[in-house]
């Protein structure tokens, strides 16, 4: 194996979670808040994020595979950081609104071709292995860092709100020059041609894999079951600040309950890393569908803070568990030439379903409240694991 390339991805991994946009994590909401933003606007704003990924997935995907991994990583963290300085400049629903878009026309750039710059790397040198443990670890590394940077973000914000924006924006400055140096494409043969031959490359590459992810069944699963995730957690990721604030937890102290989120998440992918899931992918991804349901209704109904807090932490000791399984069943299964932009595609379905699920939460916790949002959550998982098991015949 490709020791130094894994290094690498583990080091740039860290460092934009760290100093990067995990450290605004424990503050998001609660600063949308402040500047005025009600529950349902809150989700409105992350709602655009989401509509923006959708349309520029596929696109950006297509980049990665012509233009090199390398690159697109690059012009991700440069955009990621403008991004945070555009938004701890607003204060207006618009402002907002900009700063999404620019970070999700930065997040579409990194989506795939960062892994497909490890995954086609190692295979270059000959690595034949599963990568469910590289994509653990990395996760491992990934959520200890968000940890670090959510602390220092809280109590940033308790100095000035508007702080943590302005030091996650040097942070993947600093990661974009990072990658920009020390990654390298020893496996890519660039191609010299004019930009007009270079975007009609890119359109072909994109309809090619969305014609490949159509027909293909392991595609479809990842697509079904992301959906239903993705859409089901919108409520959790919005608004476990504002729950637990309601609770009596203060701004301060929000960054420790994300450590804790991170720490729990690092464990299931720990976990996910140690095991040999070859062939049985599936079956773990449904399961830890259902135990993330399960218990995040039980802490969305929970009375005692600590009961909350536990119950919460174990939903996401599932969801740890659950993103290295699907992003091993998915490479395992795919082409080399195309592994970035079908990864984009597959991202696709993300992105449909945080958007309606972020307006249909918001809608339901802005008129019924936060719990009743997040046991409609829950009840999504348990019954989509329910209703693909029962649907699918096991052969992917």
């Amino acid at each position: 194996m490709d020791t130094k390339t894994v290094r690498q991805y583990y080091l740039l991994s860290f460092l934009a979670s760290a100093g990067g946009m995990q450290i605004i994590s424990a503050i998001y909401v609660t600063f949308l808040m402040k500047n005025g933003l009600n529950l349902f606007e809150v989700n409105l704003v992350n709602a655009v994020f989401f509509t923006t990924l959708f349309i520029c997935e596929i696109p950006t995907g297509a980049f990665a595979d012509i233009f090199g991994r390398k690159s697109s990583y690059v012009v991700s963290a440069v955009l990621l950081s403008l991004s945070m300085f555009v938004y701890g400049s607003s204060h207006t629903l618009t402002g907002f609104i900009c700063a999404e878009i620019i970070a999700a026309i930065g997040i579409t750039f990194r989506t795939g071709a960062f892994q497909a710059w490890l995954v086609d790397s190692l295979k270059h040198h000959g690595y034949n292995g599963a990568f469910n443990k590289i994509f653990g670890r990395a996760s491992l590394y990934d959520k200890i860092g968000g940890g670090i940077g959510a602390i220092a973000g809280a109590y940033l914000a308790v100095i000035d709100s508007a702080l943590p924006w302005f030091v996650g924006s040097a942070g993947m400055a600093l990661v974009a020059l990072l990658a920009y140096f020390i990654m390298s494409e020893e496996y890519f043969i660039r191609k010299t041609f004019s930009w007009k031959e270079g975007l009609k490359s890119m359109r072909d590459t994109a309809v090619s894999s969305i014609q490949y992810g159509s027909k293909d069944k392991a595609v479809r699963f990842i697509l079904i079951i992301t959906f239903i995730q993705i859409y089901s957690v919108q409520a959790l990721n919005m608004y476990w600040q504002p729950f637990f604030r309601n609770q009596g937890v203060r701004d301060e102290h929000l960054g420790f309950v994300f450590t804790g989120i991170m720490i729990f998440i690092a464990l299931g992918a720990l976990i996910a890393s140690q095991i040999n899931a070859k062939g049985r992918e599936r079956k773990i991804i449904l399961g830890s569908m259902v135990f993330v349901g399960l218990t995040v209704t039980l802490a969305s109904i929970s009375s005692v803070l600590p009961m909350a807090i536990i119950l919460f932490f174990l939903h996401e000791l599932g969801r740890g568990f659950w993103a290295p399984m699907v992003d091993s069943f998915l490479h395992q299964r795919i082409p080399s030439h195309e592994r970035a932009s079908i990864t984009s595609f597959c991202g696709m379905a993300p992105h449909i379903g945080g958007a309606i699920g972020l307006v249909i939460s918001g809608l339901i916790a802005h008129l019924f409240g936060i719990t009743v949002a997040w046991i409609v959550a829950g009840s999504v998982l348990v019954v989509g694991a329910y209703l693909v098991r029962r649907n699918g015949n096991g052969s992917v």
